[in-house]
């Protein structure tokens, strides 16, 4: 863990600040100093089907879902959630500045003891 998923309406396919995202995100995963490297993972998935606000076909989207393994106290995943969505949002702030769009993050923690995984991915990781 972390994983993040990238929802974004196809309308803003095109734009530069979208095809870089992930890259941002994952730089700001790895800022915050708490997520190791061979647990990331990123899914970006363009939604080609929405509706935004009142309909208008300029709006747009982008949303960022990021499940994180518990275990962290509060003031950590709040210090790393605040850091991650003010480098998120800066990174999309251009976009916003020329189009209609809404920016949504969020940052959950799995709990408990149904969290499986399997993952051998340190053993080819250097860090």
């Amino acid at each position: 863990m972390p994983h993040a998923w990238i929802e974004y309406s196809t309308n803003l396919s095109e734009e530069a600040e979208i095809a870089s995202f992930a890259e941002c995100v994952h730089s700001a995963m790895l800022e915050t100093g708490i997520f190791p490297l061979a647990g990331i993972r990123i899914r970006i998935t363009p939604v080609a089907d929405y509706i935004v606000a009142d309909r208008h076909p300029d709006n747009g989207f982008v949303h960022l879902s990021l499940r994180i393994g518990e275990g962290r106290d509060i003031e950590t995943r709040t210090k790393a959630a605040d850091m991650i969505f003010e480098r998120t949002s800066a990174h999309l702030k251009s976009l916003a500045d020329r189009s209609r769009m809404a920016f949504a993050f969020e940052m959950q923690e799995i709990k408990g003891p149904h969290s499986y995984k399997m993952n051998n991915l340190r053993d080819y990781i250097q860090s």
